[in-house]
């Protein structure tokens, strides 16, 4: 079986303690886009985002390192990416990282609230991963492109897939969504790697998992289609740690913590994990019956998405609003 491997998490693609340490380790990197990002405050006192640290980029040519779009980030700070599409994709290209990754909309229940914004979502992260898929081909980057499928139910991936069937011929695929969830129970961890095992039966595409937490990497590396995961929950670690010692937070400080941390990360993949509580789903409930108008609107809502993916929409055009208009248009 092949052994799946650990990315370090690092805040940041720069020299100092924590590099060297990652180094020292012999541990392969993963940065998001926005460790690199750089900004500036305009003449009203607004930050801007201002382009990504070209500079920063000759590491990764002594050392591995993947790349992540910062999805999470983006929507809980940004409110969506603060870069273009095109802006990524000349960060993707411009330095030899061992992946990359397409960007996504992360459906995790803070950002996406109901079905409703998992389904927007879900259709955005399908049209992104094309626009970077294409991007890329044209790029000459797309040998180290990584899709990327979202969902917080295991029929939510299989919707993704269902939509952007290319993944199935790719050697590696992104699960995204993981670093708020369970390992068991019917959403959990352990439930949607079996959803998508099954998906892709009969193909060789092995799964990256990101942000995992501890309980989360020693059962996610015992599975045969998990080719990696990552974390960087050091970073909390260390400030607990800190105020504590109500010592100063310093990166040599944290690198300290990061080698012990990620030490101990490794001696778990190794372990056998004790079995978790249930994994499969309860039998599904039968949809509620909905009222002709309401189907209707739901129907609308879904040729939205569906143009959407096919880029012939905004995202701002995926709304109930708009899809109440377009469900009555002809009245």
């Amino acid at each position: 079986m092949n052994r799946s491997t650990f990315l370090l998490g690092l805040p940041a693609l720069r020299e100092g303690a924590l590099w060297a340490t990652a180094r020292a380790l012999d541990a392969p990197v993963l940065v998001s886009a926005n460790a690199l990002s750089q900004w500036a405050v305009d003449a009203d006192g607004y930050r801007m985002w201002t382009g990504f640290n070209g500079r920063a980029l000759k590491l990764v040519h002594s050392h591995p390192v993947a790349l992540d779009s910062a999805g999470f980030v983006a929507a809980c700070r940004y409110r969506g990416f603060p870069w273009e599409t095109e802006d990524y994709l000349d960060l993707a290209a411009a330095a030899p990282w061992i992946w990359w990754a397409s960007q996504d909309w992360c459906v995790e229940p803070e950002v996406a609230r109901d079905e409703d914004a998992v389904l927007d979502r879900i259709s955005g992260t399908v049209r992104l991963n094309t626009l970077c898929l294409n991007g890329a081909k044209r790029r000459g980057s797309a040998h180290n492109f990584v899709p990327v499928i979202q969902g917080w139910r295991p029929e939510h991936y299989l919707r993704c897939i269902d939509r952007m069937p290319f993944v199935l011929d790719c050697p590696l695929i992104g699960i995204g969504s993981m670093c708020r969830r369970h390992v068991g129970g019917p959403n959990g961890i352990l439930a949607v790697l079996e959803a998508l095992d099954s998906a892709f039966a009969g193909t060789a595409t092995r799964f990256h998992l990101f942000g995992l937490k501890s309980q989360g990497i020693q059962h996610a590396a015992m599975h045969p289609r998990v080719a990696s995961c990552d974390s960087q929950a050091y970073g909390m670690a260390a400030r607990q740690d800190a105020w504590k010692a109500r010592a100063a937070k310093s990166d040599r400080y944290v690198a300290g913590i990061m080698r012990r941390w990620y030490e101990q990360q490794l001696a778990t993949m190794r372990t056998t994990p004790s079995r978790p509580g249930l994994n499969h789903a309860p039998p599904p409930e039968s949809p509620a019956r909905l009222a002709p108008h309401e189907a209707r609107i739901r129907d609308a809502y879904e040729e939205l998405r569906a143009l959407h993916e096919a880029g012939e929409l905004s995202w701002s055009q995926l709304s109930p609003q708009h899809a109440y208009e377009m469900a009555f248009l002809d009245e």
